[in-house]
């Protein structure tokens, strides 16, 4: 398996996780995981719920495409003459995604809820990865967790955005796995607390394996959600929802002069790349 490269800008180290783009367009460890999935179960057709702003619609509906199977995106809160207007939306529907409307708002219980019933309907797999993280843990840990082998040795800090938690617990694994000295590991959070959901990811055993323990600090970031932070670093964009966030972190608090590692997950397709591939 390749590593992606640590490059570095402006005397901070990147990990250029976004650099694993297989076909050109969607890219980072979400595609890798998702790539793993389909290729270990084989499914006849895939379904996923997720919000309309959310890059993970196109991830799976690219995937799906290029393993010439079926793929049907569950979503709330739109509507249909409304879905080309929403980028993610537009691409899911270039790569042959079938878009449902299930809900009138975007409710991830109730949204997910309606999915699955469409699921037993058709039997299609279903790409839930916080669900998979669980029943694959292995494959959805190691699909990302053997990129930490490039990063130094000893760094000061290393720096990840995160949402649900899913690739920096794969991080934190990897740190691990790797004996990689880092004196300050630290997830800048973009939504809600996930410090118990992490220690669920990495402590699926409690009674057959030693506890994994870790130290990491997480950080909440008080900027809307749907606020955008755009950050070009160099000659590459940084994704505008998480990883700009968590960059802005790194500037307001931590000391430059120090060997800091930002790792850039993957970032959802910017408004002119979608028109480009749309039109």
């Amino acid at each position: 398996m390749n590593l992606t490269p640590i490059e570095k800008h402006n005397e901070i180290l990147f990990k250029r996780d976004d650099l694993f783009c297989p076909y050109g367009d969607v890219n980072g460890g979400k595609v890798r995981q998702t790539i793993n999935l389909i290729k270990k179960h084989k499914p006849k057709g895939v379904i996923a719920a997720v919000s309309v702003h959310s890059p993970t619609g196109p991830v799976i509906s690219r995937v799906a495409k290029y393993y010439n199977i079926p793929c049907i995106i569950a979503v709330g809160g739109t509507k249909k003459e409304n879905l080309d207007k929403l980028p993610m939306m537009k691409l899911t529907k270039k790569w042959g995604g079938d878009i449902r409307i299930v809900a009138g708002h975007g409710m991830k219980n109730v949204v997910s809820s309606r999915m699955k019933t469409i699921q037993k309907e058709v039997g299609y797999f279903d790409m839930d990865f916080s669900k998979h993280i669980f029943s694959d843990g292995d494959l959805m840990f190691d699909t990302n967790s053997y990129q930490v082998q490039n990063i130094p040795n000893e760094l000061d800090a290393l720096v990840v955005s995160l949402g649900v938690g899913i690739q920096f617990s794969s991080i934190l694994k990897g740190i691990k796995r790797y004996n990689k000295k880092v004196k300050r590991i630290i997830g800048v959070q973009v939504g809600p607390d996930r410090r118990k959901l992490i220690d669920s990811y990495l402590n699926q055993n409690p009674l057959y394996e030693e506890r994994f323990n870790i130290n990491y600090e997480l950080h909440q970031d008080t900027t809307a959600y749907s606020k955008v932070v755009e950050y070009k670093i160099n000659n590459f964009y940084l994704d505008d929802i998480y990883e700009g966030k968590a960059y802005k972190w790194l500037l307001n608090n931590l000391d430059l002069n120090k060997k800091i590692l930002f790792w850039c997950i993957g970032r959802r397709l910017r408004n002119d790349e979608v028109e480009s591939i749309c039109k």
